[in-house]
């Protein structure tokens, strides 16, 4: 009886201890992250200016059944 009554105590300061928890960090109005978030991102402000930059690139030629690699099959002899 005794065992049954502090495994009852235990688990109930258990289950108060885990919601008391829970409540203080689901009401927070702050993010979850630590830091400020008004950072700009500098690799990204130095990647959109290298692609702005870059000099345009060719349109890519069709590919065709035609312009395919031709591959000889691995029986074929000379």
């Amino acid at each position: 009886m005794t065992t049954a009554f502090v495994l009852v105590t235990l688990l109930a300061l258990l289950v108060l201890g885990l919601d008391r928890n829970h409540v203080r960090t689901a009401t927070t109005p702050r993010s979850r992250l630590a830091g400020s978030t008004d950072a700009e991102d500098r690799d990204l402000l130095r990647v959109a200016a290298e692609l702005r930059s870059a000099a345009p690139t060719r349109a890519r030629e069709a590919v065709s059944a035609r312009t395919a690699a031709r591959v000889r099959p691995a029986s074929a002899t000379r």
